[in-house]
């Protein structure tokens, strides 16, 4: 047996235990699940990821491998989050289909993420009305001219979308009654018959070409050209019938639009999520067996307001999951803050707490209480 032989054998024998430790890894992540579902907590736990890719980092001997270990481990719990996710809608789906009825609307194109947050939540079964902005899905979900809105309220990237946090404020008729998570997923998309030695330019949406430039770095030669949105980068390549010409856009857009998929996945980094909340005006159509719940509140201006209100939250355990804060337009350096919760018979325990807080608040408005998002 020659040395390449005898290496070859050993790169197997490696591997074989890499196989069985990523199948064990899998079957704890579907156990983690099972915990998560029974506790109300979100899949996604960034706080957690961050430590465990430290951790990792710090096992490293050649600290040299610490970025290419990072690339490993991301993409791990990319595929943990895939089938903790699975099973949640498992669990969950029977659930919603008191609310898949009438018409749903979202900012953007078909084929938009939030056309897929859409699909993805009512199960194919509301039918689609598009919007050109937040305002005009919030406008239409508050004069009835549609049942349910879905659109983004915070990116695991990008952040919180911060103008949809104020229309929550601004319609008061208009209620959270859902959510839904969208993994965002970019393909490169071309027409039937294209294939990827055509390509000579690609379209997308400058975050989309910014994402995913790990993957176009490889084609220096293609010219890339920013569009407006990704959904009307797959739509244009479409109507130009082009096959040098190439989308970078989500897989459901590419269906929409009849395009074939020339590469999936051409993210850079393998995590990057975007919560999208449904919105509607009966606080009635809220899911049963909701566990979570959204709150706005404006403090009184006083020394300690915020401490106490906090103070409640800990006593009485409410597992707050976010709190944001935005500026009061006409009173300088005062805030609306807005918290998430989870937890079981979350209806309950926030009942409890409002008493308790709103001697300290001139504002408070209860978004929403619905099931946590998957």
């Amino acid at each position: 047996m020659d040395e390449l032989e005898k290496l070859r054998r050993e790169i197997d024998a490696v591997d074989a235990e890499i196989v069985r430790a990523f199948e064990e890894r899998i079957r704890i992540a579907e156990q983690v699940a099972e915990c998560k579902i029974e506790k109300g907590l979100p899949v996604l736990d960034r706080k957690r990821e961050a430590e465990l890719l430290k951790k990792r980092e710090e096992m490293l001997t050649d600290k040299a491998l610490s970025s290419d270990i990072d690339r490993v481990y991301e993409l791990l719990m990319s595929l943990s989050r895939a089938h903790q996710r699975r099973l949640v809608r498992e669990k969950t789906e029977s659930g919603r289909k008191h609310v898949m009825a009438g018409k749903a609307g979202y900012s953007g194109l078909p084929g938009a993420y939030a056309d897929m947050a859409r699909d993805l939540y009512f199960n194919g079964q509301a039918e689609a009305v598009s919007y050109q902005g937040f305002d005009e899905v919030f406008s239409a979900v508050e004069a009835g001219e549609i049942a349910f809105g879905v659109v983004p309220i915070e990116n695991s990237y990008a952040g919180s979308v911060l103008q949809v946090y104020d229309l929550m404020d601004q319609y008061n008729d208009v209620c959270i009654v859902g959510e839904q998570l969208v993994h965002i997923d970019h393909a490169l998309l071309g027409v039937p018959g294209a294939k990827v030695s055509d390509i000579r330019e690609v379209y997308s949406h400058d975050q989309g070409l910014m994402q995913c430039a790990g993957f176009l770095d490889g084609y220096p030669e293609w010219k890339r050209i920013p569009y407006y949105n990704t959904a009307a980068s797959a739509e244009y390549v479409a109507k130009a019938g082009d096959v040098s010409k190439a989308a970078i856009a989500s897989e459901y857009a590419g269906w929409i639009y009849g395009l074939k998929v020339l590469k999936s996945a051409v993210n850079t980094s393998g995590e990057n999520t975007t919560r999208f909340i449904v919105i509607g005006t009966d606080k009635k159509t809220a899911e049963e067996g909701a566990d979570k719940a959204s709150l706005s509140f404006v403090l009184e201006h006083k020394p300690g307001a915020l401490a106490h209100v906090l103070n409640v939250f800990a006593k009485r355990e409410l597992n707050m999951v976010k709190i944001e804060s935005r500026p009061l337009k006409h009173r300088n350096f005062e805030y609306r803050f807005y918290v998430d919760f989870v937890g079981p018979e979350m209806g309950l325990q926030i009942e409890k707490v409002i008493p308790e807080i709103m001697p300290y608040c001139t504002q408070l408005k209860l978004l929403g209480i619905y099931r946590n998002g998957c």
